[in-house]
């Protein structure tokens, strides 16, 4: 296998785990006394959620913003230097990890969230309906 092919498998296998590691840490969906929440209490708390999910993936994202500088900072010492030294190949090398690495996260599905989707069988359960 080459080494591309490798480091995908990898990145696949490390996101795979990764997965699975974060459903086995996740809360469960339904929580005692949900039959007894009213919609105002059911949009709340969807609220809340979703506004936890969108903190972490700003997070994630800025993450990857930072990444993408420190790879811009190696692969423009190594354009400085004229890969002397041998950072050229290892500033290529990097930079084919790194988009490897993102695209991999993009490819990625989105992380389903099972208490939002109990939340939203509830509110649909209840026929609640959004307020003017």
């Amino acid at each position: 296998m080459t080494p591309t092919r490798t480091l995908i498998c990898a990145t696949a296998l490390g996101a795979a785990l990764g997965i699975a590691r974060a459903q086995a840490t996740d809360p469960p969906a339904s929580r005692p006394g949900d039959d007894a929440l009213t919609c105002d209490q059911i949009y709340a708390e969807a609220t809340a959620q979703s506004q936890r999910d969108q903190a972490e993936r700003e997070k994630r994202n800025e993450e990857r913003r930072r990444e993408s500088h420190a790879m811009e900072a190696v692969i423009t010492a190594a354009a400085l230097t004229g890969g002397m030294g041998g950072t050229g190949p290892a500033a290529q090398k990097a930079a084919e990890a790194h988009v490897t690495s993102t695209l991999a996260d993009a490819a990625a599905p989105p992380a389903r969230n099972p208490r939002m989707d109990h939340l939203k069988q509830l509110w649909t359960q209840k026929h609640c309906v959004m307020k003017k």
